[in-house]
């Protein structure tokens, strides 16, 4: 049935009649629609429509939950789980929506007895928002970043694995220390090559060595600083620590400075980073 239309200025005398016709009618001013009255039965059934729209459009707390990459558990404030998602329940080898209703530290046992235990306490009791990372929380070689936070339903807990961050890091920590402890010794030469192998830094002991500022050595090939008749050995030995990613233990002669000649033994070790070789790093003592 297709609807009325009716200037503004007609409708206050008209309003009886149209009210009575069961059809929509739309209110025009200067020739543009500018309101529209439905009949009461029309006008429910558009806004039973509208909330039922809404309802299935509407995303819950759970659904966004289980989206997250990232474990995510809520506990109320008597410590029983009220919420937890998938990452959740696959992180703590539990089956799908098992962990409501549990206790927290039943749950995940691996969380009692921890630093994670006071953390949670001053965050449900103080609303204060606490980061940290745990050892072992889910075998016994991993770890883990922890957050908590304070929600509606209680407190959150909201957990990412870091392990592979972790040991990175240490990894990176130890290289440190490791130099830091050759430049400290002072007799242990170190070159770094670049992938066309030649010098891209040297450090002062193996400058004291070659009897040479590091300055003139800057880019020079590093077979170059070994006799002619070493030269072949060497470049090949360097050649295949860039292009294999092995590790070569060699011995040498080096050229000083003054003509003569230092008996050395060193090593070679290939650069790797993430996008593939950065070239090697030579470490040199005095045989």
């Amino acid at each position: 049935m297709q609807g009325i239309f009716i200037r503004a200025s007609e409708f206050p005398r008209q309003f009886g009649h149209l009210s009575q016709t069961g059809r929509a009618v739309f209110v025009t001013h200067h020739g543009r629609e500018t309101h529209a009255l439905l009949p009461i039965a029309e006008y429910n059934e558009f806004v039973a429509t509208t909330k039922s729209d809404e309802q299935h459009a509407a995303v819950s707390d759970q659904d966004l939950a289980d989206w997250l990459p990232l474990m995510l558990v809520v506990a109320d404030d008597s410590g029983t789980i009220v919420m937890a998602n998938r990452t959740a329940h696959a992180m703590a080898r539990k089956a799908d929506k098992s962990l409501p209703g549990c206790g927290l530290f039943e749950a995940l046992p691996a969380l009692r007895e921890t630093m994670f235990q006071s953390y949670f306490n001053r965050t449900a009791r103080t609303g204060e928002p606490c980061l940290f990372e745990l050892p072992a929380l889910f075998g016994a070689d991993t770890w883990h970043r922890v957050e908590t936070f304070r929600v509606g339903q209680g407190t959150a807990l909201l957990a990412r694995d870091v392990t592979e961050e972790t040991k990175a890091f240490r990894l990176a920590d130890s290289k440190k220390t490791l130099i830091e402890a050759m430049l400290a010794h002072g007799g242990i030469g170190h070159i770094w090559i670049n992938v066309r192998g030649r010098i891209a830094e040297i450090n002062p002991a193996m400058s004291e060595l070659l009897q040479l500022p590091r300055e003139r050595l800057n880019n020079i090939p590093v077979a170059d600083l070994v006799p002619i008749s070493r030269r072949v050995t060497l470049r090949e030995t360097i050649e295949d620590v860039l292009s294999h990613g092995t590790t070569r233990r060699f011995e040498a002669e080096f050229l000083r400075n003054d003509g003569t000649t230092v008996d050395t033994v060193g090593a070679i070790k290939d650069l790797r980073g993430i996008y593939g070789s950065e070239g090697a790093v030579m470490v040199v003592t005095r045989k």
